[in-house]
């Protein structure tokens, strides 16, 4: 059993203490936020729905081992509401599980502030939403899909027309990172 010394251990010549990296990393993006353009419209395939929302919104990056695995943006409603507006984790990083890190740190982050946070999304998306606490059924807005985008939406097999609003309470959420 070792002691408990403010002495460093000795090591071998030749090696040294590197400061440990966490190998993922979350940051709000300030600058230049349209090189992120190309991952956003995997989510939205609309360039000027994007910069709509891009324009007032915030972008955070999720970068795992200094690569960008996975995006978000986050718009205020009101005093009390933020809707994410966009999330899309890169193809080769899917399945790891980055989407629900991004949205327990945005979560995290803007309950601070907010009451709630809305996603608008397709119905393919709905079960993951629910199970990552936007578990509020809002609204639906038919034909939303099809009235603002110049080409049919399709999610897989999914023909997109509708879209559905749910929302997170955001003051009933603790930290799990």
């Amino acid at each position: 059993m070792l002691a408990h010394t403010n002495e460093k251990p000795v090591l071998p010549e030749g090696f040294e203490f590197l400061p440990v990296k966490r190998s993922i990393a979350i940051k709000k993006e300030k600058e230049n936020k349209e090189q992120y353009m190309d991952l956003l419209l995997e989510a939205d395939p609309s360039k000027d729905m994007i910069n709509n929302y891009l324009k007032n919104g915030e972008l955070f990056v999720l970068t795992y081992k200094d690569d960008v695995a996975c995006i978000a943006v986050v718009t205020k409603i009101d005093e009390d509401t933020v809707e994410l507006k966009n999330i899309a984790t890169k193809k080769e990083f899917r399945g790891n599980g980055y989407g629900k890190k991004m949205l327990k740190y945005l979560a995290d982050n803007y309950k601070q502030k907010y009451k709630k946070m809305l996603v608008g999304t397709t119905e393919n998306n709905i079960p993951f939403y629910v199970k990552q606490g936007f578990d509020k059924y809002e609204k639906t807005i038919k034909n939303f899909f099809v009235d603002n985008y110049d080409e049919e939406i399709w999610d897989g097999d999914l023909h997109c027309a509708d879209m559905y609003y749910y929302s997170k309470d955001l003051k009933k959420i603790t930290s799990k990172l």
